[in-house]
């Protein structure tokens, strides 16, 4: 199946595809409010963890600082006391072990009497230096008032020891020096015993001490390292969501310069890379996709993106093959930069492949959709330096292409600057014709075939500027393109009643054909104000004819068929005009309330010498008669133009043969004229 989108005339509804416009606009604002809530949760996130990490130190230095203090608390003590004592309490303890020994090497012989005697004052120095030190070291406690005691009691009996051991020794009483001896080794264990005892008690508390040292120092290499593994833990998470930010910022920066639904580089990184360009020649070509706003109008706005992501990615790879550089601009236009001369062999060569790739049939659910491209071409640095110079004058290329009919290039010259600025200054002027009282109106007269009787006028816009008449395809289009013919529309109208009926009040009748433009037929104001100047003039409403081309009305042919019949039912005559140029369908045909088909003059023109355009109209004369519709020809300038269509039994016909365009008191005397003469 084969669908051509080329014969179609503009949307008649100026609202479609607003609707999906809009979703795509609150999508894309869901997009964006979604990446800045992504962005603003990473953000918080991260602080947050900061902020952890932060609340973690502080109470690890707390913590730390209360287990250093417990540290220190135990270990002072212990290192200011305890070990002291220990040590004092070790020194006494060995004293006392040397003065066992020299009790021990004691007898009655006078050598170790006198050997006890000589190392008496010595261990006696030890015992009372270490028991002096000792007392200083525990101070007043209780433990050491029974060591006090012993001790006291071991030193008193030195001397008084040494003297009975001498004289049991001389009296030979052997028995009773061992009880001395034996009791004063005695009391030395028993003194012993005490320092022994008191010194495990120290070391308990040394070992309790250390035990409370050793805990909480466990407890703070505990902190240390659950500190590490948080530490560690956010690391990985702040350097996950650096990365990630990274990459949104990455993602952000190629969209800064990119465009989101092709991929390509948009209009200002083009203009940023037209600015990096060294100054040497090299050719803009600016392009469009032809007739894609009916495309799209067609099949929805879904299928024209995937439309332009398919046709933008073929024009892609046929530019690169080529050295080009493409560029989505908007909508369906773009831009490639070859580096090299517009008038060089390379450059007319790339043209050709490009055109030939898109020519190839876009396929789309098993149906072909064809496309061709309006180009406008430029070359640096002949027409323009800047950026802004190229890419005016190639767009003043490509419009030229566009209202050529498309699929053409368009290469930029002088010219078409001038007739640019022309056509701005036309439109400005046309704006205030109305106003001014510049537009007016020609009729051209309708002659019936069977009695060659005036039949009617078609009333045929002129616009006359400065005292000179605008050739109407000079502003026509230009109207019809920038919307003005909406108004103009309207004014013809209402010059076309008032006409009526001044007709009217001289007592002549006569209908006069109106053409009805797109743009006015698809205007939401159109039928509303037909109704009110029918209301304010007070004309007959079938005085009043309509003329409609074929292709407003197969645009949109539902919506058409019922505003045909709202202006049926005003008492409105329609008429189908330029009948043959579009494509109509014969089932759509026959419910259009019409009265009327014309032939468009491009037929009759060379009906008389062209065998396949005398078929159409003799085609379209016997179609109109199996309708019950009357036909009429346009364009008309010979006699054998007219003595066929008599001979084909067509009902009606304009043209200068019969009579040119107009003005309006020229018309109202031909209409007496006529008139006078089909009286008589």
């Amino acid at each position: 199946m084969r669908i051509a989108f080329g014969y179609t005339a503009p949307l008649p509804f100026a609202s479609r595809g607003q609707l999906p416009r809009r979703v795509a606009a609150m999508l894309r604002l869901g997009v964006q409010r979604v990446k800045s809530l992504r962005l603003a949760w990473a953000r918080w996130s991260v602080y947050g963890v900061l902020l952890l990490v932060i609340a973690a130190s502080i109470g690890l230095s707390i913590v730390m600082e209360r287990a250093g203090s417990s540290i220190r608390s135990s270990a002072g003590p212990m290192l200011d006391q305890s070990l002291p004592q220990l040590r004092h309490l070790g020194n006494l303890d060995a004293s006392l072990q040397r003065y066992q020994q020299a009790l021990d090497q004691l007898s009655g012989t006078p050598a170790s009497q006198q050997h006890f005697l000589a190392l008496l004052p010595s261990l006696r120095a030890d015992l009372e230096r270490d028991f002096l030190a000792l007392r200083l070291g525990i101070g007043a406690q209780p433990d050491l008032a029974a060591v006090n005691a012993h001790y006291w009691r071991l030193l008193a009996q030195g001397q008084p020891l040494v003297r009975e051991v001498q004289d049991a020794a001389r009296n030979g009483q052997l028995a009773r020096l061992a009880l001395l001896v034996e009791a004063q080794y005695r009391d030395a264990a028993q003194l012993r015993a005490r320092v022994s005892l008191l010194r495990d008690e120290v070391q308990q508390t040394i070992y309790a001490g250390g035990e409370a040292a050793e805990k909480n120092a466990l407890g703070m290499t505990r902190l240390v390292h659950l500190f590490d593994l948080l530490a560690l833990l956010s690391s990985g998470f702040l350097l996950y969501h650096v990365r990630a930010r990274f990459r949104v910022e990455e993602q952000l920066a190629h969209q800064a310069g990119h465009d989101p639904l092709t991929g390509l580089a948009h209009r200002r990184s083009f203009e940023a890379r037209l600015r990096s360009l060294p100054s040497t020649p090299h050719a803009v070509v600016l392009g469009t996709i032809d007739r894609f706003t009916r495309i799209v109008g067609g099949l929805g706005h879904s299928f024209g993106d995937q439309m332009i992501v398919g046709l933008l990615g073929r024009i892609r790879q046929a530019a690169e093959c080529s050295g080009g550089e493409v560029y989505r601009l908007d909508g369906a236009n773009f831009a490639i930069l070859y580096q090299w001369p517009r008038e060089s062999a390379e450059f007319e060569a790339a043209l050709s492949a490009l055109r030939e790739e898109v020519g190839v049939p876009y396929s789309w659910q098993g149906h072909e959709i064809f496309t061709t491209l309006s180009l406008g071409a430029v070359s640096y640095p002949l027409h323009g330096r800047e950026p802004e110079a190229l890419l005016r004058n190639a767009d003043a290329a490509l419009q030229l292409a566009r209202r050529a009919g498309g699929d053409t290039v368009v290469p930029y010259c002088e010219e078409i600057n001038a007739q640019a600025g022309q056509r701005i200054a036309t439109e400005a002027a046309l704006r205030h014709a109305v106003e001014r009282g510049e537009l007016e109106l020609h009729y051209q007269p309708q002659q019936a075939l069977a009695d060659g009787a005036l039949v009617g006028f078609e009333a045929l816009l002129r616009w006359r500027r400065d005292g000179q008449l605008v050739p109407p395809d000079q502003f026509i289009p230009l109207a019809e393109e920038s919307g003005l013919i909406v108004g103009i529309g309207d004014w013809v109208l209402e010059e076309a009643c008032r006409q009526l009926c001044d007709w009217d009040r001289q007592g002549r009748t006569v209908p006069v054909a109106v053409n009805i433009s797109p743009r006015q037929f698809a205007a939401p104001g159109f039928l509303p104000h037909l109704e009110a100047l029918l209301a304010t003039s007070g004309i007959k409403p079938e005085l009043l004819e309509l003329e409609i081309t074929e292709g407003v009305v197969m645009e949109d042919a539902e919506s058409a068929i019922a505003l045909l019949q709202r202006l049926r039912s005003l008492g409105l005559r329609l008429a189908i005009d330029d009948f043959g140029t579009g494509y109509s369908s014969l089932a759509y045909l026959s419910r259009f309330p019409i009265d009327k088909l014309k032939i468009d003059q491009s037929f009759v023109r060379n009906m008389a010498t062209v065998g396949e355009q005398r078929a159409i109209v003799q085609a379209t004369i016997g179609l109109g008669h199996s309708l019950g519709l009357s036909v009429i020809a346009e364009g008309v300038e010979t006699e054998a133009q007219r003595s066929l269509l008599c001979g084909w039994q067509c009902d009606q016909m304009q043209g200068y043969y019969y009579s040119r365009p107009l003005p309006a008191a020229a018309a109202t005397r031909f209409l007496l004229d006529s008139q006078q003469q089909h009286a008589a």
